[in-house]
């Protein structure tokens, strides 16, 4: 009868599920990883796990800003979160948010996100920015009806038909995309401020509808001419400079709201 030797296998470290365990495994985690737990320990004020886990998942608010974070799995055990900005960071994956299902507002300006799928669980959401990252797929967003204010400033969109759905949103920044058509934005009619330079628009018939708009901005795209406009009577402020409109008529009164190039 033969011998056979046993052999020890380290099984692989399950997923924690509670901010206290993630604490525990900190020295067994990836860099990255925990890099996070350390970040969120500090925001605790305390080094003691099981204290850092009942302040942690008590927070309605966080701000992450500016900490170097690429990996947000710990973030997944805080699910009473409303509110949390993980702006100026290094995270491309967002697969953790998915779960937060409370979250009315997030920031996630300035990452390198393309992937935005986990977005669209988070139906309470009312306040998304997503500035300066690498997004072109925002079909996702089509699902977040509730939001009222959006910032995808600074991607590569081209195809805005998703956001045709939001009908809730009152402030909309789309400036530095590769948006030609603007159709989609027609029934968008609770919107108040709008940005739309630096993009490759030429009609803006589609925007005759938005009467609620105070704000407009159409700087550096490709239009010649602002007549549709002329429907927006609660214009305050519009930029259209860097165009090639011509004759440089306001299309609304007074003519001061309109921002044209200087002579």
């Amino acid at each position: 009868m033969g011998f056979y030797a046993t052999q020890t296998i380290a099984a692989p470290l399950a997923t924690p599920t509670s901010f206290t365990n993630w604490c525990k495994q900190k020295s067994n985690l990836p860099p990255q990883t925990k890099h996070t737990v350390e970040v969120l320990l500090e925001k605790a004020q305390t080094q003691n796990c099981k204290q850092a886990n009942q302040k942690l998942t008590n927070l309605t608010s966080l701000s992450l800003n500016s900490n170097k974070i690429s990996d947000i799995k710990p973030l997944s055990a805080l699910t009473k979160l409303t509110s949390i900005d993980l702006g100026i960071n290094e995270i491309s994956d967002i697969k953790p948010l998915s779960v937060l299902t409370k979250l009315t507002s997030i920031d996630l300006d300035i990452n390198e996100i393309s992937d935005i799928k986990p977005l669209s669980a988070l139906t309470n959401l009312t306040a998304l920015s997503l500035r300066e990252n690498q997004i072109s797929d925002i079909k996702p967003l089509s699902a977040l009806t509730n939001l009222t204010s959006l910032s995808l400033r600074s991607n590569q969109v081209s195809n805005i038909k998703p956001l045709s759905t939001l009908t809730n949103l009152t402030y909309l920044y789309l400036n530095s995309n590769e948006i030609s058509d603007i159709k989609p934005l027609s029934n968008l009619t609770n919107l108040t401020i709008l940005s739309l330079e630096s993009n490759e628009i030429s009609n803006v018939k589609p925007l005759s509808a938005l009467t609620n708009l105070t704000e407009l901005s159409l700087n550096s795209n490709k239009i010649s001419n602002i007549k549709p406009l002329s429907s927006l009577k609660n214009l305050t402020f519009i930029n259209i400079k860097n165009n090639a409109i011509a004759p440089k008529i306001c299309p609304v009164k007074p003519e001061s709201i309109c921002q044209f190039d200087e002579l």
